[in-house]
């Protein structure tokens, strides 16, 4: 009999494994728009779902054992963040907690304050307030992704803050002590607060942030796709975007998640016990690839963000601009090379659009278009830190002097 498999035939077993040892290994390096899902999480989630989960909203017995461990899925957030249960909603994605957040606080004779450097889910919002008729000021950046606190004017009595603790994009941490009382001193409203990547970073305390909505999100900690959480106030009022049955305490219409949201809090707590050895570990990754790959101006490679290896940059964040290439073209070339990598947030990859957040940060418009990020995790060894420095040098060094693969 042949080996060979005939066009439309289904591969052997022999095949198969010929094709996975001809495969070259792959290092994924785009842990800020998600990281994988630890195996003890999802046997978790596996197990619940063998288990049997009921509509937590029932009189029965199956629903009271959902409505358990959704509620122990929630109290185990709530200590993670120091607050209490109460506090929590549900959502199924950090945009919709955004949207909520931001939907409980805003009105259209309210002045909507943010930055260009935003997720794009929250600049969507405030174009969505200007196109109704409502007032949006951007405040500026400087060249690291830093806002400016000095831009605060002394009338913004009223105005809705919507902002993040730390750049997805450029790896930048704001420093948020220090801003919050610019703007609490310049008569500013509520605040609501992009945290999906600064949770990653360390252990928050929300009632520290002084957020009326503080946003954090599931899968940045190794927890499922598919949910997220809004954490309020306690005095907070949460105005739902969607209506229902009385779900999340009228926050929410809809059935909860319940596994997904078990996946979630069980994730959170476990990176909440490592977070500190994680950022040393993501540090010397970080390092390691710094050492292997050289000076980035060798490639044709600006940093953008904060300097890297410093307290204001996101531990293993790696963010790059450069002006003779498109970073969806960089991005498929690493792809083919092994390499998952980015071209900054997770919302504009795809896009040939110029980065808000690069211009606004005084990039050119073709350093703009030319994002280019890679991001550690816990998974990651430092042989493939190393390795991935390699491979990056290659593939750039061949993208621009144009020769072939």
């Amino acid at each position: 009999m042949t080996d060979v498999v005939k066009r439309g035939a289904a591969p052997r077993c022999g095949s198969l494994s010929s094709l996975r040892s001809m495969t070259p290994p792959r290092i994924f390096l785009d842990h800020a728009a998600g990281a994988p899902t630890p195996p003890e999480i999802v046997e978790l989630m596996a197990e619940l779902q063998r288990a049997g989960i009921g509509n937590p909203n029932g009189g029965h017995t199956e629903a009271r054992r959902a409505r358990a461990v959704l509620d122990d899925a929630r109290a185990s957030l709530a200590e993670d963040f120091d607050v209490e249960p109460r506090q929590i909603t549900f959502t199924s994605t950090a945009s919709e907690a955004l949207a909520l957040g931001l939907n409980s606080v805003m009105s259209s004779t309210r002045s909507l304050v943010t930055t260009a450097g935003e997720h794009r889910g929250s600049r969507a919002l405030a174009v969505r307030h200007a196109a109704t008729g409502g007032t949006v000021e951007l405040l500026a950046l400087d060249r690291q992704g830093f806002m400016q606190e000095r831009a605060l004017r002394g009338d913004l009595s009223g105005a809705v803050g919507l902002f993040a603790l730390a750049s997805g994009e450029v790896g930048t941490i704001q420093p948020w002590g220090s801003f919050a009382a610019a703007w609490r001193s310049s008569g500013g409203g509520a605040l609501v607060v992009d945290a999906v990547q600064a949770a990653f970073h360390r252990r928050l305390h929300a009632q520290e942030i002084g957020a009326a909505h503080l946003v954090v999100g599931s899968a940045k900690v190794g927890g499922p796709f598919g949910i997220a959480a809004l954490i309020s106030g306690p005095e907070a009022k949460v105005e739902p975007l969607i209506v229902g049955g009385g779900q999340e305490r009228g926050r929410r219409g809809g059935t909860e998640a319940v596994v997904l949201a078990a996946g979630f809090a069980a994730a959170h707590r476990a990176h909440c016990l490592q977070v500190d050895r994680t950022r040393q570990h993501l540090a010397a990754l970080a390092s390691a690839f710094d050492d292997a790959l050289g000076p980035p101006a060798s490639l044709g490679l600006v940093p953008t963000g904060a300097p890297f290896m410093s307290e204001a940059r996101l531990a293993g964040h790696r963010s790059y601009a450069v002006d003779w290439a498109l970073g969806d073209d960089l991005v498929a070339a690493l792809d083919h090379a092994g390499i998952a990598a980015s071209t900054g947030s997770a919302c504009i990859s795809g896009s040939r659009e110029p980065s808000e957040a690069l211009r606004a940060m005084g990039h050119t418009e073709d350093e703009s278009r030319g994002g280019l990020r890679l991001t550690f995790g816990r998974p990651t060894t430092l042989e493939e830190a190393r390795g991935a420095a390699v491979i990056v040098r290659s593939v750039l060094e061949r993208v621009h002097t144009g020769v072939p693969a």
